[in-house]
């Protein structure tokens, strides 16, 4: 269904450069969730549009591009602040209680949970689908978090001689069963409260293994 704000989008004439790329990732990023990548067209997204492909194609060369910037566009959101905190933090368990709320409060906003369930639908038949889900996703997350473990280690306050695993492992133990239930339907997206009491108790786990014999890191 093309809604309202589809159409009010749609005028590309009167806009600049960049706000016409913008307009685009955002009617296109509505593509795919409602009709899924494989259905979603070029020539879908530019009727949405309101242009022709030719404009769309101006911009992106092809639906899998198009895909990659929408992915893009929308993890950027969540890995800047991950960022902010891993280059200031200088405290372990402090730094992977901030990383794991913001980490799994995005995972099961609504958006994201229908990248995820548009991943799993269309991966088999469009491998570059989860191609482009774990670059700009998971892979962007332990490229924030692993460097920071590898700092801490380095520093004596952790022990942590394989920190990509253990970024995979903590990570994990934050999303937990929540975010499957979540992604299956089985219940709303967690509130504040829930997020804490999972984050902390996963911290407390994760820091306890990590911690150098005598340590309180």
């Amino acid at each position: 269904m093309v809604t309202n704000a589809t159409l009010a989008r749609g005028r590309l004439g009167r806009q600049s450069p960049d706000e016409r790329r913008e307009n685009i990732l955002a009617v296109a990023a509505e593509a795919f969730a409602l009709e899924g990548y494989g259905i979603t067209s070029m020539s879908t997204i530019a009727a949405r549009l309101g242009g022709s492909k030719a404009t769309l194609y101006k911009y992106f060369a092809s639906k899998e591009e198009l895909f990659q910037a929408v992915m893009q566009r929308k993890c950027e959101a969540v890995i800047g602040p991950l960022e902010e905190l891993a280059d200031s933090s200088t405290d372990p368990a402090s730094l992977l209680t901030a990383f794991g709320k913001i980490f799994l409060s995005r995972l099961c906003q609504p958006d994201a949970i229908v990248i995820h369930r548009t991943v799993l639908a269309e991966a088999e038949r469009f491998p570059e689908v989860a191609r482009t889900f774990f670059a700009f996703g998971p892979e962007a997350a332990y490229s924030v978090l692993v460097p920071a473990l590898a700092r801490f280690d380095a520093a004596g306050l952790i022990d942590c001689p394989d920190p990509r695993l253990a970024a995979e492992h903590f990570l994990g133990m934050v999303r937990g069963d929540i975010h499957l239930r979540v992604s299956s339907g089985l219940i709303p997206p967690p509130d504040d409260a829930e997020i804490e009491r999972q984050v902390s108790h996963a911290v407390g786990i994760f820091v306890r293994g990590i911690s150098r014999r005598g340590s309180a890191a």
